[in-house]
C-alpha cells in the first residue's frame, strides 16, 4: 500500500513539474510573439515611411517645377510689351522669351472677349477654356493636360490674367498662357523609383494618366494601365498616405500624394517585396524561437511516455532538461531584444539623417546663392541712389512727369527703407544657414566611424532643431534652456549615434514640464558638461518637471517600458540610448529624479 501511494504522490509531482514547464514555455512564447510583432510593425512603418519620402521628393521637384513656370508667366504678363496688348510690338518679345525656355511649345495673349494671338498661328477662340476664365478671373493657374487644337499634340496650359499698371483692383485687361510640353513631367516621374519593379504615375484632376513611368501609358495614348482603375479611385477619395492595395493580380504598395500647385495626384506602386524583404532577418529569429518552443513541447511529451517505464528516472531527466532548455529560452530571447534594439536604431537613424542630411542639401545651395548675392545687390542699389542723388543735384528742375513719379513711389522712403530691408534679408540668410550647418553637423551621416568631436556642437545642433518645441506659444510658456558648459576635450565617439542620445533626454526633459508650461508657468532646462579625471566627460542633462517615483525610474531603460499615453512613445528611446552610451561609448547612463523637483540624467564618456 505504501509503495502504491508513493508512486501516486511522485506521478502527482511529475505532473505539477509538466504543468509548470509547459505554462512557462507558453508564457515565454506569447511574450516573444508579442514583442516580435510590436518591432515588426515599427520596422514595417519605419520602411513604408521611407518610400513615402522617395515620392514626395518626386512631389516636390515637380511641384518646384511648376511653380517656376508659373513664376514666369506672371512675370512675362507684368512687362511693358505684354500690358500694351499691342500683338506686333509684343509677338517677336514673346518669340525670344519661347526661344529661351526649351519646356514652352509657345507663348500667346487671349483678349477679353475670348480670342487668342499666338506665336505663328492664326487667331482662336479659347473663351470656353478653363484656365482663360481662371486667368480673367485674376487667378495664375495650371490646366489639366489636353490636345492641342494646333499641332495635336499633348500638352498643359499655365495662365495668368494682365492688369493694367499693376492695378489688381479692377479687371484683368488680358491674359497670358505658355503651352507647356509633357516631356520634363515625364522625366520626373520616371526617375522616382523605390527598389526593383516598382514605377510611378501621375493623374489629373479627371482621374486620367498625366504620365507614366512606362511611357506606352501617357497620356493621349491609345492604351491605358488597366491596372490602375481601381488605385486611382482610391487616389481620387484619399489624398496622401502609404496603403497596401490590389494591382492587377498581387498586391503592392502604393504611395499617393497630391500636388500645391496643381489638382493633380503623383503615386509610386512598389512591389510587396522590396519593403518587407528588409524584414527577413527578424522573421528568422522568430521562426527559431518558434521552433525551439515548439522543439521543448515535443521533448515534454517524449518524457511523459518514458516516465510511465521509468518514473524515477525520467523525473530526473526532466528537471535537467528543463533547467537547460530554459537556460538556451533565456540566452535566445536576450539575444532577440538585442537584435531588436540594433534593428530599430539603424532603421530611425538612417531614415531621420537621410532626411536631415537631404533637407539641409536642397537649403543650402539656394540660401548660398542669395545669401552670396545679397551684398551684390546692396552695392548696386547704393550706387543707383547716389547716381540719382546726383542727377537731383545736378538738375534740381526735375519735369512734371518725373516729380510726379517721384511722388508716386514715395522715393524719400524707399531710398531710406532699401538698405534697411537689405540688411534684414542679410540677417535671415545667416540665420538659414546656421540652421543648415546645425543640421548637417546632427546627421553626420559621413562620420559612421570613431571621430574625434566636439560635444558642445553636437548639444547645441540638437537644441536648435528641437528650437520650435522651446519657444513660447499661445497655449504654452516658453521654456528657458541654461547652458553651463565646461572646458572640454574633443571626444572620440560616434557622433551622429551620441546626437540622439542627446535628442531623446531633451525631447523627455520637454514631454515631463508641458503640463507646467500648460499652465503658463516658465520652466527650465540646464544642461552642463565637465571633465572628469582628465580621461572622462560628464553631461548632464536635468528638467523642473513632476519627477518620477522610485517604481518608474527603476524601468525606465526597459525597452518597450513607458509612461506616455498610448501613440504617444514607443517605450524604446531611452533604452537604445542606454545601449549606444554603455554598449558603443563604454560608459554609464542613469538619472536622479524625485517627486516634485524634476530629473536629471547623467552621461559619462570616456575621452578616448
Amino acid at each position: 500500500m505504501k509503495r502504491i501511494l508513493d508512486k501516486l504522490a511522485s506521478r502527482r509531482h511529475s505532473l505539477s513539474m509538466r504543468f509548470f514547464v509547459g505554462s512557462t514555455i507558453l508564457l515565454v512564447s506569447c511574450g516573444a510573439y508579442y514583442s516580435y510583432q510590436l518591432v515588426r510593425n515599427t520596422l514595417l512603418e519605419s520602411l513604408k515611411q521611407n518610400a513615402f519620402l522617395e515620392l514626395a521628393q518626386g512631389r516636390e521637384s515637380l511641384d518646384r517645377w511648376l511653380s517656376n513656370q508659373k513664376t514666369h508667366i506672371e512675370t512675362l504678363a507684368n512687362t511693358a510689351q505684354v500690358r500694351s496688348m499691342n500683338w506686333a510690338e509684343t509677338e517677336p518679345y514673346l518669340k525670344s522669351e519661347t526661344l529661351r525656355f526649351g519646356d514652352l511649345y509657345a507663348l500667346a495673349i487671349g483678349t477679353p472677349d475670348g480670342w487668342r494671338n499666338v506665336i505663328g498661328g492664326q487667331r482662336a477662340y479659347i473663351g470656353d477654356r478653363e484656365y482663360f476664365k481662371k486667368a480673367m478671373a485674376g487667378i495664375t493657374s495650371v490646366s489639366d493636360p489636353m490636345i492641342s487644337r494646333a499641332n495635336k499634340l499633348p500638352s498643359i496650359t499655365i495662365a495668368a490674367p494682365i492688369w493694367q499698371r499693376f492695378d489688381t483692383t479692377s479687371k484683368p485687361i488680358g491674359e497670358i498662357h505658355s503651352i507647356v510640353r509633357l516631356e520634363r513631367i515625364n522625366q520626373v516621374v520616371s526617375s522616382v523609383q523605390y527598389g526593383k519593379y516598382s514605377y510611378a504615375f501621375a493623374i489629373d484632376s479627371q482621374g486620367r494618366i498625366v504620365a507614366h513611368a512606362d511611357r506606352s501609358f501617357g497620356f493621349g495614348k491609345q492604351s491605358e494601365d488597366d491596372r490602375l482603375l481601381g488605385i486611382i479611385q482610391h487616389i481620387s477619395k484619399h489624398k496622401e498616405g502609404i496603403e497596401l492595395l490590389k494591382v492587377g493580380d498581387q498586391k503592392h504598395y502604393v504611395a499617393h500624394l497630391s500636388l500645391q500647385e496643381a489638382n493633380w495626384f503623383v503615386a509610386l506602386v512598389i512591389p510587396r517585396e522590396n519593403i518587407e524583404a528588409q524584414l527577413r532577418s527578424l522573421d528568422t529569429i522568430a521562426l527559431i524561437v518558434a521552433g525551439m518552443a515548439i522543439a521543448l513541447l515535443i521533448i515534454l511529451g517524449q518524457i511523459q511516455s518514458i516516465e510511465q517505464r521509468h518514473l524515477k528516472q525520467s523525473n530526473e531527466l526532466l528537471e535537467q532538461r528543463v533547467e537547460e532548455r530554459t537556460a538556451a529560452l533565456s540566452d535566445t530571447m536576450s539575444q532577440l531584444q538585442q537584435s531588436q534594439l540594433r534593428l530599430i536604431q539603424t532603421e530611425k537613424m538612417s531614415a531621420l539623417g537621410n532626411l536631415v542630411a537631404g533637407v539641409a542639401h536642397e537649403i543650402n545651395n539656394p540660401v548660398g546663392f542669395i545669401h552670396g548675392n545679397i551684398n551684390h545687390v546692396n552695392e548696386y542699389a547704393k550706387n543707383l541712389l547716389h547716381l540719382i542723388d546726383l542727377y537731383q543735384q545736378h538738375f534740381p528742375d526735375a519735369t512734371v512727369t518725373i516729380q510726379e513719379y517721384r511722388e508716386e513711389i514715395d522715393f524719400e522712403f524707399v531710398a531710406k527703407d532699401l538698405p534697411k530691408t537689405l540688411a534684414s534679408m542679410q540677417v535671415g540668410t545667416d540665420r538659414i544657414k546656421e540652421i543648415v550647418l546645425s543640421l548637417r553637423n546632427f546627421s553626420r551621416l559621413d562620420e559612421a566611424e570613431v571621430k574625434p568631436v566636439d560635444i558642445h556642437q553636437g548639444i547645441d545642433s540638437t537644441l536648435l532643431i528641437l528650437q520650435h518645441r522651446t519657444k513660447a506659444t499661445p497655449n504654452l510658456a516658453a521654456v528657458d534652456v541654461l547652458k553651463e558648459y565646461g572646458d572640454l576635450p574633443l571626444v572620440a565617439c560616434y557622433a551622429s549615434q551620441l546626437n540622439q542620445v542627446f535628442m531623446n533626454i531633451l525631447a523627455n526633459a520637454l514631454d515631463a514640464i508641458e503640463d507646467q508650461r500648460a499652465q503658463l508657468n516658465t520652466c527650465t532646462i540646464r544642461i552642463r558638461t565637465q571633465l572628469l579625471d582628465q580621461n572622462w566627460v560628464q553631461i548632464a542633462i536635468a528638467d523642473d518637471g513632476s519627477g518620477m517615483p522610485p517604481e518608474v525610474q527603476q524601468r525606465i531603460f526597459d525597452p518597450f517600458f513607458t509612461t506616455k499615453p498610448v501613440g504617444k512613445g514607443t517605450g524604446m528611446g531611452m533604452s537604445i540610448s542606454y545601449q549606444i552610451v554603455t554598449e558603443r561609448h563604454r560608459g554609464k547612463l542613469y538619472c536622479v529624479s524625485e517627486v516634485g523637483k524634476g530629473t536629471e540624467f547623467l552621461i559619462e564618456i570616456p575621452v578616448s
